[in-house]
């Protein structure tokens, strides 16, 4: 990589037109809440750094106020400083300042980030007029990935290549303006860049790049610099902007490859050949006259299956005829997108999950939405709107649905409880009339009829 100086100094007109919103994820490592706000905004003076108990709180910074919030999706000591948008060296400034606030004050794991939200303070760079797929030609992600390894595969930071379409074309030289024209926003954030803001008002609209993280992310200011002035050229010479040749090139060859590999899976000899460790069933019936009749009905499920993970084991993959959904049974599975709709019986999961049935094996490091859950040992996730039942769940964070299961650790943020719920002494649990710090836990639960929690901690009784 080019030092700085040598690599965008010719090309300091765009940067100065950039306008940059900054969101660091850290840990408390010594101090209180209340005294590491106060520290931050000695440092960081005139600017006044505002505390909220409310993670996603409704306060707006600007570049005068700061606000800093619980994060305890990350665990019970993350907090989330989020500056207000600030010109390029305003930004540059405030970068540098909080990553030695951080380094000195703080610490950063694996869970950790730094979100670069960028707009243009330019009548001529408007982001609804942004050029998706250009973007997603240009950026780097193996550059990403060669320094910041832990966020490669990452679930809150997708590859931006899964949404260039090419399932539905059936010959290579397809043209560039039509794949443009097909191209999808996706409906979450969690890419490597966030496209869902950029067709608001020029006041709201901005480009999210939450690519970069991990452990110590922090100690590499000149890095975070680098990529800072990376993303701001990227979006910059992307917006209202036609395609040039190597662009085109790298285009054809991404559609060479993955409608081929697309085209390939769609014959059952193919799939034996290349998963020989993978028995297939349809309705338990493995007899290759049976899946060969059914395979040109679901191998379009299966591609995306097999595209949304980087590693399954042996299995069982079971298809069920009635239900039309997928069983998948002694597998070992980590997903780098969304796996929706199937079941998973006796399975070692990681990544993400929506709107399925998983039964008994192990979940880690994942994020888990809407699912039945029930006897599975969960570690390190977050559970969000799920009925979670006989299960254990060691340093999670769990919101809404249903629980009735043993929590170890980690934060329990609302839902309700089921009869055999149990929760040891090191679970943070939040609610609205609790502060998210420092709580001494003294009290009984305090649920509605329902079921539902409202209230556990220190003792708030009314006099």
């Amino acid at each position: 990589m080019k030092k700085y100086s040598d690599k965008f100094l010719n090309q300091h007109y765009k940067l100065k037109k950039a306008v940059i919103g900054m969101e660091f994820e850290f840990y408390i490592k010594e101090f209180s809440y209340y005294k590491t706000m106060e520290m931050l905004n000695k440092e960081l003076s005139p600017v006044k750094v505002w505390g909220f108990r409310q993670y996603h709180s409704g306060f707006e910074t600007d570049e005068l106020n700061f606000k800093i919030e619980p994060d305890l999706s990350g665990g019970s000591n993350m907090v989330e400083l989020i500056t207000g948008p600030l010109k390029y060296y305003d930004a540059k400034y405030y970068l540098i300042k909080i990553a030695k606030f951080i380094q000195n004050y703080g610490y950063t794991n694996d869970k950790s980030s730094i979100h670069f939200n960028i707009s243009f303070d330019d009548n001529e760079k408007d982001l609804n007029d942004l050029n998706i797929l250009k973007l997603n030609l240009n950026v780097d992600e193996d550059e990403v990935y060669r320094l910041f390894p832990s966020r490669k595969n990452n679930v809150y930071s997708k590859t931006i290549q899964k949404i260039i379409p090419y399932k539905d074309y059936d010959f290579y030289n397809v043209p560039i303006l039509s794949v443009k024209n097909n191209i999808k926003i996706p409906n979450d954030k969690y890419y490597g860049v966030n496209f869902l803001n950029i067709i608001k008002d020029r006041q709201g609209q901005r480009l999210e790049f939450r690519y970069i993280g991990g452990k110590d992310y922090e100690k590499n200011i000149g890095t975070l610099i680098y990529f800072m002035d990376r993303f701001v050229i990227n979006s910059y010479d992307c917006i209202d902007t036609d395609f040039n040749q190597q662009e085109i090139d790298k285009l054809e060859s991404y559609l060479d490859t993955n409608i081929m590999a697309f085209k390939n899976f769609s014959k059952y000899d193919n799939f034996i050949i290349n998963y020989p460790k993978i028995q297939l069933q349809i309705d338990q019936d493995s007899n290759y006259d049976v899946v060969n009749a059914y395979y040109s009905n679901i191998y379009s499920k299966l591609y995306h299956l097999f595209d949304s993970m980087i590693e399954i084991g042996e299995c069982i993959i079971n298809y069920v005829t009635t239900t039309q959904k997928i069983e998948i049974v002694d597998a070992k599975i980590k997903s780098i997108s969304n796996i929706k709709n199937c079941d998973f019986i006796n399975c070692e999961l990681s990544g993400l999950y929506e709107n399925c049935m998983i039964i008994g094996g192990e979940i880690r490091n994942s994020h888990i939405v809407k699912c039945e859950v029930k006897k599975c040992d969960i570690y390190d996730s977050k559970v969000f709107s799920c009925n979670v039942d006989d299960c254990v769940l060691n340093n999670c964070y769990y919101m809404d649905g249903y629980m009735n299961s043993q929590m170890i650790g980690g934060v329990f943020r609302c839902g309700k409880l089921g009869p055999y719920a149990s929760m040891d002494s090191y679970v943070k649990i939040v609610t609205d009339y609790d502060n998210f710090f420092n709580i001494v836990y003294d009290t009984e639960v305090k649920t509605e009829d329902d079921g539902e929690i409202k209230a556990y901690g220190k003792s708030f009784s009314k006099k």
